[in-house]
């Protein structure tokens, strides 16, 4: 699997540093750039193919969450990962569709939570319907039921249940699970 391109965006140098030195953990993680200042950072993202940014929400010029609404209208497929002192930014954060919100300081359990769901989401790619079959087999649903449920036929499920487990890797419905479960996605 290829690695997971990132950038760093954060006024305060000492978690840049710090906040780096953690991902540096990560084998699936290449830190490609850093930015104290946040206009270059976006241009940066404009520019570049990136996976994803983790940018501080409270920066001079252009805040973080100025930074993602203004990346979600570019066509890029970068995500933002909003980094933040305080959890009340996380309703605004929402509402400018970013991938994930940290608080600081980050934990490198809730780092790698994150960069788990980003690598089952996009890097395996699993799509919406994908997606929910999964929640649904998690609930002990068959594919009778999921399909009754989803309004398609008992067959499309086991299609999609087929492309799940190739996609994932899984060999079985218990492995999809376990693996699910760990990457975050139910």
């Amino acid at each position: 699997m290829n690695k997971i391109r990132t950038i760093i965006i954060d006024s305060d140098l000492t978690f840049l540093e710090s906040f780096k030195s953690l991902l540096s953990k990560f084998n699936e993680v290449e830190v490609v750039a850093t930015f104290v200042d946040s206009q270059e950072g976006r241009e940066f993202i404009i520019k570049n193919e990136l996976d994803l940014a983790f940018v501080q929400i409270e920066m001079q010029n252009l805040s973080g969450l100025e930074l993602a609404g203004e990346i979600s209208k570019q066509e890029t497929d970068t995500k933002i990962v909003l980094v933040s002192d305080h959890a009340h930014y996380a309703i605004k954060a929402l509402k400018v569709a970013v991938f994930d919100y940290l608080l600081k300081p980050v934990s490198i359990d809730e780092l790698k939570i994150s960069l788990q769901r980003f690598n089952t989401r996009f890097k395996i790619n699993l799509n919406n319907r994908e997606l929910q079959i999964i929640r649904e087999m998690s609930n002990g649903l068959s594919s009778q039921n999921i399909g009754e449920k989803l309004c398609i036929s008992r067959h499309t499920v086991d299609t999609y249940r087929r492309s799940i487990l190739e996609k994932t890797e899984c060999q079985n419905t218990a492995q999809l699970i376990k693996f699910s479960l760990k990457s975050g996605l139910i």
